[in-house]
């Protein structure tokens, strides 16, 4: 049995605990630390490493880093980066019940913790701490990632995640797990894990691939080809399957995940229960050739996209986002990601040809157009509201709920609408800036030409 949590870090606190150095608190639990008091990632990463409480460091392991220079390295990734403000990093913890793990095993579970949760993307110290009777492992994660620049999210679907990786991990060990309830101010951390599994492109994608190697296979050690020939690394314990592709280093335990339905038993009785078939290699995705069509009837004069969705349109086509055909084949995760941009650059094409969104001060216009059509019904649900308050029969109630519920969708799809606004003007300043980058590369001698003595190009 293992609980969890997780505190930010930020810059200039008042006070700081020299919990490190102090003998006496040494002796206290270690629920009595405030996790909130450290001037910097510094301060914190002495106190998670001390070596009084780690048997001099030897449970200690640096995780995308080196644990000499952690401090440098992470304050490095910030500055080039350009966020070293803000949240300094994020301290959390894995406490154990007393008596029922060794310091190596918690120490391994913790180091397999950060290593899920966060090992893809963020540099992460883990150390044990021996000096309770509760062994403890301490994890010091970098507020910004080394591969993206992207802060850290501490919501409730992470920290619901971090309590369930960690049951799980729990479980793998045959260690206790304490059972889902809602806590005291009313949250049930278990529905915000469903549903960040539910959003979670690489869990739904992983169902999807594991569904076709348990269908195109004759034997379990069949699926695990095919598996593997789709970039998974597989591994079972317990008689329970994990799978992980080469893009992440979270380990998804696919009978916890995707329910009993996908359980070593059950996932036998499927691969038998259906004809034999071959075995089927990947088919790579591929575009088929297009068809010529001829006609003798005259076509009227087709809409010729100008301004910004001619610039969409061409911006699309310099990133290969061609229509999705064959969808029967499966695809690899980078192709998977380029129908996702595809997709979303659809949808804002669409968009602007509904609108005719051509020029920069048209979106303006639309985005204020939107702005007054959404106070008007902003005004009607609140005057909804207003008369469903006075009313006093549940039928009359029940009437204007559901005016409510409609009025709601509408305004739902008109923020959409102004959320799109504001992607396609940005986007649209970006895509020229590249496209202008790109000229100045390709033909450097005339771009030189173009400029005046100031440096500045003559448009």
């Amino acid at each position: 049995m293992a609980t969890t949590s997780i505190w930010k870090v930020t810059q200039r606190i008042d006070k700081v605990v020299n919990y490190a150095t102090d003998e006496e608190k040494t002796k206290n639990e270690y629920a009595d630390v405030n996790m909130n008091q450290f001037y910097s990632v510094r301060d914190l990463l002495m106190y998670a490493t001390n070596p009084d409480k780690t048997e001099k460091q030897f449970y200690t392991t640096a995780i995308n880093c080196k644990l000499e220079t952690a401090v440098d390295e992470m304050q490095f990734i910030k500055k080039i980066k350009g966020k070293e403000g803000g949240i300094l990093a994020f301290h959390g913890y894995q406490s154990f019940k007393s008596g029922e793990v060794t310091p190596e095993i918690a120490h391994e579970i913790g180091v397999r913790l950060a290593e899920e949760m966060w090992g893809d993307r963020f540099q992460v110290v883990v150390s044990t701490h021996l000096n309770t009777e509760n062994i403890h492992n301490h994890f010091v994660l970098n507020s910004v990632s080394f591969k993206d620049g992207f802060k850290y999210y501490s919501n409730l679907a992470n920290t619901a995640l971090l309590r369930r990786t960690s049951d799980e991990l729990c479980e793998e060990y045959g260690l206790s797990v304490l059972p889902e309830k809602t806590c005291r101010s009313g949250i049930n951390f278990e529905n915000f894990y469903r549903k960040s599994m539910k959003e979670s492109d690489y869990y739904k994608f992983a169902k999807e691939d594991l569904d076709y190697a348990i269908e195109h296979a004759y034997a379990l050690s069949d699926m695990n080809c095919i598996l593997k020939s789709m970039g998974y690394s597989y591994y079972y314990r317990a008689d329970k399957l994990r799978i992980r592709d080469k893009y992440h280093k979270r380990n998804i335990r696919v009978e916890r995940a995707f329910g009993e339905e996908y359980s070593l038993y059950r996932i036998k009785q499927r691969i038998l229960s259906h004809n034999l078939v071959n075995y089927e290699d990947i088919i790579p995705y591929r575009i088929p050739p297009a068809k010529k069509y001829t006609t003798k009837r005259s076509f009227k004069k087709i809409y010729k996209p100008k301004g910004i969705i001619a610039l969409y349109y061409y911006y699309k086509h310099l990133l290969g986002l061609y229509p999705k055909y064959n969808q029967s084949f499966r695809l690899t995760p980078e192709m998977r990601a380029g129908i996702r941009k595809m997709d979303m650059y659809s949808e804002q094409i669409r968009f602007m040809c509904k609108y005719k969104l051509e020029t920069l001060s048209r979106i303006n216009d639309v985005k204020n157009e939107k702005k007054e059509e959404l106070q008007k019904y902003l005004n009607c649900r609140n005057r909804l509201y207003y008369k469903r308050k006075n009313l006093k029969e549940d039928d009359d109630k029940e009437l204007i709920t559901k005016q409510i519920i409609a009025v709601t969708s509408e305004l739902e799809k008109i923020r959409k609408e102004l959320k799109m606004c504001d992607v396609i003007y940005d986007n649209s300043i970006k895509m020229r800036e590249n496209l202008r980058e790109m000229e100045e590369k390709e033909h450097p001698k005339e771009h030189e030409n173009e400029k005046t003595k100031t440096g500045k190009y003559v448009r």
